[in-house]
């Protein structure tokens, strides 16, 4: 497993113990479901750190629901960037069944000069921003200096 997958199976453990807090715990224990969604949102906010760390990785992000979690490096118009990977995922769910797809697991848009890959991670995506010649999973393997 590359560093980027690992960091991602990381960022879903952190996510699965919120949502876990979130859905059982009374008014009684709130203070343990806000400790769990810190950390996962601190956790969020350093692997978009971590990515732009990353040779040929010019931003990151991390959505849900249409706005911005995170972000990192050269990130402009955050929010027609958030708008469109939202629209992006909503699009690719709907159509997944009628495509045969499966899950959703990563959208790649390729512009003349940059491109976006969109990667589902549960109930966000995270965008990663580059050079649309630059191979993302041979820069997203390499841990960060």
């Amino acid at each position: 497993m590359h560093w980027f997958d690992s960091q991602l199976q990381t960022l879903l453990q952190f996510a699965g113990a919120y949502e876990k807090c979130r859905i059982e715990n009374s008014d009684e224990f709130i203070e343990e479901t806000r400790q769990a969604r810190s950390v996962f949102i601190d956790n969020v906010q350093k692997l978009v750190d971590s990515v732009v760390k990353l040779a040929d990785i010019s931003g990151c992000v991390a959505a849900h629901d249409g706005f911005i979690l995170a972000k990192a490096g050269s990130v402009s118009e955050v929010d027609a960037l958030a708008a469109m990977i939202q629209e992006s995922m909503d699009i690719a769910q709907r159509n997944k069944e009628i495509l045969e797809l499966g899950s959703i697991q990563q959208i790649v848009i390729i512009g003349d000069n940059n491109k976006i890959a969109m990667i589902s991670l549960g109930q966000i995506t995270i965008g990663v921003l580059s050079s649309k010649h630059i191979n993302l999973t041979k820069s997203l393997s390499k841990k960060p200096s």
